[in-house]
């Protein structure tokens, strides 16, 4: 057996239950390590069997932090996403698809870096002119829609990149942030939505048949693993500051985004 491909699968799988029980986006670092090692495709498939096996175990983990009102709102245009998804896989080939998915989520990120510069900007022009800003009824009537088009945008990205990549991670971090959800809540819903999304998934996957006996006995070896990453970040999580999980979480979107496009 290829022990840099247990060591692989192995590192796959921390990653993968870190990224359902307290590192969000870290699994696009799993899928980049597996398809460094073996066909895209097939390092697709098994990062989802783990990403299965994750999330059942983080939906038990975090049973009393799901929070279905933010859930119900993503799931709906996730469907489109996945649709989208499957239509692409058949008309481009590995690196298309990575600088596709990179494109997408650097222009995802890219608003919350803008909008760090504005406030910083305004801070600092604030001690300069108290003037009060009021707000009116078309500007709150602007932002409701605004909020609206962002949610349906986040489903239909989620759905297209962890169909063609298992690289819907950091899409659906930068959404649930903005929700404003605590930590343990973040991550429980995290788990409830990408349960839903995987199990849908899985069979598409497993039927293109694409991992040899070899590799899915080391599969099996390694996914103890990925039980007790969830685990040890449930444990953690709990003290985590939320500024800081907040700056993680697009901290590995920017990681992500330099791992698909260079």
């Amino acid at each position: 057996m290829n022990l840099w491909l247990i060591i692989g699968l192995a590192a796959a799988a921390v990653l993968i239950g870190l990224d359902k029980s307290l590192i969000p986006g870290s699994a696009i670092l799993a899928v980049a390590a597996l398809a460094s090692l073996m066909p895209a495709k097939e390092a697709t498939e098994l990062t989802l069997i783990m990403a299965v096996v994750a999330d059942w175990t983080a939906i038990w983990a975090y049973r009393h932090d799901i929070v279905l009102a933010s859930l119900l709102r993503l799931l709906p245009t996730v469907t489109i996403g996945i649709l989208a998804g499957v239509w692409f896989l058949h008309h481009a080939d590995n690196d298309a698809t990575k600088k596709i998915i990179g494109v997408i989520l650097a222009c995802f990120i890219a608003p919350y870096f803008l909008s760090r510069i504005r406030s910083a900007l305004k801070t600092r022009q604030r001690g300069k002119s108290q003037a009060p800003q009021v707000e009116t009824r078309s500007k709150n009537r602007q932002k409701q829609w605004i909020s609206v088009a962002f949610h349906m945008l986040c489903g239909v990205l989620a759905g297209f990149t962890t169909m063609v990549a298992n690289a819907g991670g950091p899409v659906t971090a930068v959404y649930f942030s903005s929700e404003r959800l605590p930590v343990k809540q973040f991550l429980g819903t995290t788990a409830a939505f990408y349960l839903v999304v995987n199990m849908v998934k899985l069979p598409f996957a497993v039927g293109l048949n694409t991992t040899n006996r070899e590799t899915a006995l080391a599969l099996l070896c390694v996914l103890p693993l990925t039980l007790l990453a969830v685990f040890c970040g449930r444990l953690i999580a709990g003290h985590v500051n939320q500024k800081a999980f907040t700056a993680a979480i697009y901290i590995f979107a920017v990681i992500a985004v330099i791992n698909l496009l260079v």
